[in-house]
């Protein structure tokens, strides 16, 4: 005779396939329905949870975590942030969008029940989300990030991520797979209480109107913000696929009529002096790369700062390099 659970333990059951696999919130849904939640369809659902996950990147959720809140939706548009947030015409807003066209987003809130900080549960989601074939469209940590509550009410209009803004981590990246492209976004927190919350998007669309969306380029930001990040190493090499849009900043940057200092940063073992010269060099290497490309000699200056101006993400990753309008000092809003 088959054995029916009560709504209370049926709940439980489809909280722990979410906890057990990284599947589709859909998809599991639909796998308990069809079932009907049996001894027998407990069973079948748990074996097709490999099959689910295929159409899905999939997050293995931290030990100890529970879901706490679970919806799906489909929309005729979506943004995802791809910036730090920033004080602009004195509203507090990301940087950069990314404005996609109609998919379905799937959105997860977890309540991690463990004395485990918020560095140690990014590095468990980061481990995942840095794999080959996956594109990190925007990462940041702690203050870096900017204002916690911007975060949790004007990006993920979900007042429980309002936290400590040290203790906070966000990561976006893209993965196509099947013809379909996934955006992710991963938010983690930890409130002033004590409690830690990991926030998960999926937004899912085809992959052929991905490009349909709104990205800003380099130049672009530039001409918002007056600065922004390059796509480079440390070392001044180019990151992977980062050829064409420094091809396309060049072409921008010899029509403008500004100027531009290339800031370079270097982290690591020495002293001050030598992380200065090295990020020197390392902005030599960029600029003769640019140039070569066909950039006017007279456009960028480089000013290396070394260790000077340290950031925690460029900390791990051993430097950064920035281009930053000359004269932008003049142009910062500092909310008088």
């Amino acid at each position: 005779m088959a054995v029916f659970f009560s709504p209370e333990k049926t709940t439980k059951i489809y909280q722990t396939i979410q906890a057990c696999k990284a599947a589709d919130r859909l998809a599991a849904k639909a796998v308990l329905k069809r079932v009907k939640v049996t001894t027998l369809g407990l069973i079948s659902a748990l074996l097709a949870l490999p099959a689910i996950a295929q159409a899905s990147v999939g997050l293995e959720p931290f030990p100890l975590a529970d879901v706490e809140m679970s919806k799906s939706d489909k929309l005729v548009e979506h943004r995802i942030a791809t910036g730090r947030i920033q004080k602009k015409n004195s509203e507090s807003m990301p940087e950069y969008w990314l404005t996609l066209p109609g998919g379905e987003l799937n959105r997860t809130l977890y309540r991690v029940h463990s004395s485990r900080g918020t560095d140690d549960i990014y590095q468990h989601y980061k481990q995942q989300l840095k794999q080959p074939g996956i594109k990190v469209l925007f990462e940041c940590s702690a203050r870096d990030c900017g204002s916690s509550i911007h975060w949790a009410n004007q990006v993920f209009n979900v007042s429980t991520l309002y936290g400590i803004d040290r203790k906070q981590h966000y990561l976006a990246v893209e993965r196509k797979h099947n013809g379909l492209s996934e955006f992710i976004s991963l938010y983690i927190t930890e409130r002033g209480t004590g409690r830690t919350y990991v926030y998960e998007e999926h937004y899912r669309l085809p992959s052929d109107q991905v490009s349909q969306g709104d990205s800003r380029n380099l130049f672009e930001q530039l001409g918002l913000s007056g600065w922004t990040a390059l796509p480079v190493s440390a070392d001044g090499s180019f990151e992977e696929g980062a050829f064409e849009q420094l091809q396309q900043l060049v072409q921008d940057l010899n029509e403008s009529d500004q100027k531009y200092w290339l800031v370079t940063h270097r982290y690591g073992v020495g002293s001050d002096q030598e992380l200065i010269e090295r990020s020197e060099q390392s902005g030599q290497r960029l600029l003769q790369a640019l140039e070569k490309m066909g950039l006017k000699a007279e456009k960028i200056s480089i000013r290396a700062l070394g260790p000077l101006a340290p950031t925690t993400n460029s900390i791990n990753y051993g430097g950064r390099i920035e281009l930053i309008q000359k004269d932008f000092g003049s142009r910062i809003d500092v909310g008088r």
